[in-house]
This record gives structure tokens, C-alpha cells and sequence, in this order.
């Protein structure tokens, strides 16, 4: 039951950090342009400071101790075993559901830039997933790097394509003027945090790294600064070109972007090359999302929250079991509209940040002398500036529908339901063998 320890570096942890963002650039993010240009892009700036200052301080932790279960591991430190499983089962709950509206943004894009798509081809994604994953770390990593960087290009080559389209005019209607409420960046807030979210997973490599004091430090902000800028561009140029009305309600929308009478069409090659860089940028954010989250069940098999035999892995290292759990918790997600989805993804990473970030102030304030190979830039200044802005995102989270808020409180009712079923039945166990030993 262990992971091959030295297996990655630094360019790694960036492509894994990359690729676990980079679907949420391509899709989920422009949900808010129904608040307005101006609204989200407030709401953006806001979600890119508490993403930044959130890869330092996991850089930090995950660098002075190394741990398949990240963030999970660094709550518990902090604030004891039962807080930390509960953070470990939220990041696990975001991801693996997160992995179902990645499939269904894929089929989107797949329906439109090749012509088909639907349930059969959400369930060979996740078959060959995780049969990629279950041959071992080294196979599943170029994979999810090569996807990344391609899609990286891709955008880029969307930029270059959008830029001659531009227009002040674009970024506004008479319903959506260019104007700012604290009312609409509150609502932007959840679908903002979509360009940046979930960088801080890459920290779950930590174990397999040669070096984590400085390879987790250096991807971690090689990722973060790529996407800001792909960020900015997008936001600028794929609304100032292809219009907010066509792009708000889109599940493609730089496809959309291209496609939008208000850019005249652009090139249809263009279009094409860019919904396939859509596709491939989902299935490398499918693929770090399947590898952090089967890493996070890993972790909790391993430290005693649930029985040994989850984390089990195969003769390449692979969680077997946890991988083929995610891929199988997926497939049901996959049938969820995907701003369900959504929402409950940043409700529950929104709670693990708040625990996380409050975790880092304390083990600062409690051990100021513990050796870190890095320390995040402001330290608890830092923590605390995105504590609060964690706060806001996990608030304006509960925007979700009722019926999506019950099915999120139902997994996390079954997660606590084996781990106290778990517990009770460690406790007899250790008593029985406790009076064999004494008779």
C-alpha cells in the first residue's frame, strides 16, 4: 500500500496544476456573464487573489510535510482527526463529482465540433481513464500533461483568433450594462472561482515528488501564473468578441466565441482546432481529477479513517479501488445538469479552503520554529486576506438549488455513516484483541 516516491517534478506538478484548472477556462466560468461583463470580472479578480494566496500557503504545508491526502492531512495536523476526515471527504466529494461535469462539457463540445456525443461517450472517457490511471502514475502523467499543454496552446491560438473581433460594445447590453453591484460580483462569485479552482489539489503529489521544498513550490506558481494570464485573455477577448448574450448560457463558450455572428464566424478551422483544444483541455482536467481525488481516498484508507483494503494498490502502485470509485461516482454526476454540479464542486472545496487556511494560522502560531523548505509570501496576513475571501465563496455558494444542496448533504450523510460504522467497529475490534492479550 505505497506510491512510487520520486516519480515526478517540478514541470509535473505544473502540467497536473494546469490540467486540473484548464477545463474550468473552456467552460463554467462565463455562467456569470448573466451578472455582467463588469460583475465578473470584479468577482475574478477577487477569486484570483484567494487562489494565488491559497497555492502559497498549500505550498508551504505540503512542502515542510509531504502527503497523498493534501489539503485533509494539514486540517488534521491542526485541528485533530475528526475535522480532517471530514475536509478529506469534501475534497473528495468536489472532485469526484467534478469529474461527471467535466464528461458532460466534453460532450458539449464533442456535439458541436464533431457531431456526436451523449451517455456512451461520458462512459468511454471514464473507461479509459481509468484504465490509463490503473497502469500507474508515469503513463497517467503524460497523458494529463501532453492534454494540458495542448489545450494551453489552444487558447492561445482562441486569442490570437479573437483579437480582430474585439469590441467595447460586446461587453455590454441594455439589460447588462458595464457597471458594478456588490449584489452581481456576489452571484459571479461561484462561476469566477471556476478559472482558477482546485490548483491547490496538485499538493496531493506531494508523496511521489523527488523534491516537494522545491518543486511543489515552483509548479504550484508556474500553474497559477499561466492561468491568470489565459484568464484575463479570456475574459477580454472571447466576451469583447463573440458577445455576452451568446456566450452566458453557452456550454462550450469559446466555441461559441468563434462561432458568434458578432465575430462574423472567424475561421471555421479555427473553430474546429479550438473546440477539439476544448475537448482535450476536459479530458486532462477529467484525468487530475480522477488521479487527486482516488489519491485523497487513498489517504484516508491509509491513516485509519476507512478500512486498509480501499487504498489498497496494484503491482504499478495504483489505488485500484479508489480509482475505479471515482470513475464510478462519475458516471452519476455525469447525468446531473452541469451548474449543479457546479456549484456543489466550489460549496465543498469553499468549506475545505475555510478549514484550510484557518489550519495554516494555527500551525504557524503553534510551531514558528518547524523547518519549511518554502514559506508562503505574507504568511498569516495572507492566510487570513484569503480566509475571508474563502468565506465569501462558500456563502454565495448556497446559491445552488435546493434538490442540489439534498444530494451534496446525502453523500456527505453516507461518508459520516461509514466513517462512525467504521469506528465503532476498530473500537471492538482493538477491545477484543486488547483481552486476548491479557488472558
Amino acid at each position: 500500500m505505497s506510491l512510487i516516491r520520486a516519480a515526478l517534478g517540478w514541470p509535473q506538478i505544473a502540467g497536473l496544476g494546469i490540467s486540473l484548472v484548464i477545463a474550468g477556462q473552456f467552460t463554467g466560468w462565463n455562467y456569470g456573464l448573466q451578472a455582467g461583463w463588469a460583475n465578473l470580472v470584479v468577482a475574478t479578480v477577487l477569486m484570483a487573489i484567494l487562489c494565488f494566496g491559497l497555492a502559497l500557503c498549500v505550498a508551504e504545508l505540503s512542502a515542510a510535510r509531504p502527503h497523498a491526502g493534501g489539503l485533509y492531512a494539514y486540517c488534521q495536523d491542526a485541528f485533530g482527526r475528526f475535522v480532517g476526515y471530514l475536509v478529506g471527504v469534501a475534497v473528495f466529494i468536489a472532485l469526484s463529482i467534478g469529474t461527471g461535469a467535466a464528461a458532460t462539457f466534453i460532450s458539449a463540445y464533442c456535439t458541436h465540433v464533431l457531431g456526436f456525443g451523449g451517455t456512451w461517450l461520458k462512459l468511454m472517457l471514464f473507461a479509459v481513464i481509468a484504465v490509463v490511471h490503473l497502469r500507474g502514475i508515469g503513463e497517467a502523467m503524460r497523458w494529463m500533461v501532453a492534454a494540458g499543454v495542448l489545450s494551453v496552446v489552444c487558447i492561445v491560438l482562441f486569442l490570437i483568433g479573437m483579437a480582430p473581433h474585439f469590441s467595447l460594445q460586446n461587453l455590454a447590453t441594455p439589460e447588462l450594462p458595464l457597471s458594478v453591484t456588490p449584489a452581481g460580483v456576489f452571484s459571479c462569485v461561484p462561476f469566477a472561482i471556476w478559472l482558477f479552482i482546485s490548483i491547490e489539489q496538485s499538493a496531493a503529489a506531494s508523496e511521489e515528488v523527488e523534491d516537494p521544498g522545491r518543486a511543489i513550490p515552483r509548479g504550484m506558481l508556474v500553474a497559477i501564473g499561466t492561468l491568470l494570464v489565459s484568464a484575463i485573455g479570456i475574459l477580454l477577448l472571447a466576451v469583447g468578441g463573440g458577445g455576452i448574450n451568446h456566450l452566458a448560457t453557452a456550454d462550450d463558450p469559446l466555441f461559441a466565441a468563434l462561432t458568434s455572428p458578432l465575430a462574423g464566424g472567424a475561421s471555421p478551422l479555427l473553430a474546429k482546432v479550438v473546440g477539439v483544444g476544448g475537448m482535450l483541455g476536459l479530458v486532462a482536467t477529467m484525468f487530475s481529477l480522477v488521479y487527486s481525488a482516488s489519491r485523497q481516498l487513498y489517504a484516508l484508507a491509509r491513516d485509519g479513517h476507512l478500512p486498509a483494503f480501499v487504498g489498497n494498490t496494484n503491482r504499478r502502485s495504483a489505488p485500484y479501488l479508489t480509482i475505479m470509485l471515482v470513475a464510478l461516482i462519475g458516471v452519476f454526476a455525469a447525468s446531473v445538469s452541469p451548474d449543479r454540479i457546479l456549484l456543489c464542486v466550489v460549496l465543498s472545496l469553499a468549506a475545505s479552503y475555510v478549514v484550510l487556511l484557518a489550519a495554516f494560522i494555527q500551525q504557524r502560531t503553534a510551531h514558528p520554529n518547524l523547518a519549511r523548505p518554502f514559506r508562503a509570501w505574507g504568511g498569516r496576513a495572507t492566510a487570513a486576506v484569503c480566509l475571508l475571501l474563502a468565506l465569501l465563496v462558500l456563502s454565495a455558494s448556497f446559491q445552488s438549488d435546493p434538490v442540489a444542496l439534498g444530494g451534496l448533504g446525502l453523500l456527505f450523510g453516507a461518508a459520516l455513516l461509514v466513517h462512525f460504522l467504521y469506528r465503532g467497529t476498530r473500537t471492538r475490534q482493538q477491545s477484543t484483541e486488547s483481552g486476548l492479550a491479557d488472558v
